[in-house]
């Protein structure tokens, strides 16, 4: 190969890389912009609900219709860490690069049982790493506002399923990857368990 055929060849890699650089930015862009809006739109549809809307016609001992994956849950506030995240059915990909995902299976808003949410580390969750005991979290869903206490955070490996078991009494388990530095797939997960406050409750 002389010369000249080099300089063609290492400048078609170079534009080859540079295109794949402008896909994949474009990409994480998308992703961001759709988020975004998606956290809006649930924002508002929750600050709008009306008596009658899909969201607020099951009463406070009645379980919802199921939820269609991806669709608006509630939304979560903790408000020392200044976390405020709209909450979707579901926990896929799609689903947590959107907002928070709701454990299907567990508890909804309002419900008895274990209310379960996941997030991802690196966005809607990042927050968590500064969580204490004793902070202060707020749901917001069909049925009102509910208020939780954190009471212990944990580490354990993915296969400990056993944080996801309703405990004594209502509670909420936040779930996330962890170590929260972690460049890659993390090898474990973060689990903050809070206990939801009796009485302290809003309807909408």
């Amino acid at each position: 190969m002389n010369a000249s055929s080099s300089t063609r060849v290492a400048k078609w890699v170079e534009f080859c890389l540079w295109a794949l650089g402008c896909l994949a930015l474009g990409y994480c862009a998308f992703l961001w912009g759709r988020a975004q809006y998606d956290q809006a739109e649930g924002n508002w549809a929750l600050e709008h609900a009306l008596p009658g809307d899909p969201m607020t016609v099951a009463g406070p001992s009645k379980r919802p219709p199921d939820r269609a994956e991806g669709s608006l849950v509630g939304r979560i506030d903790i408000p020392r860490l200044d976390l405020s995240a709209v909450v979707f059915e579901g926990t896929t990909d799609d689903t947590l690069a959107r907002g928070v995902g709701h454990l299907r299976g567990s508890a909804g808003p309002g419900e008895r049982g274990n209310l379960v949410l996941a997030g991802h580390r690196d966005t809607f969750f990042r927050e968590l790493r500064n969580i204490r005991e004793g902070d202060e979290v707020n749901i917001k869903g069909p049925q009102g506002e509910f208020e939780y206490k954190v009471e212990s955070t944990t580490i354990v490996n993915p296969d400990q399923t056993e944080v996801l078991e309703p405990g004594n009494g209502d509670t909420l388990t936040l779930i996330t990857c962890y170590p929260f530095r972690y460049i890659g797939n993390a090898p474990q997960r973060f689990i903050v368990r809070a206990s939801k406050i009796e009485g302290a409750r809003h309807p909408l």
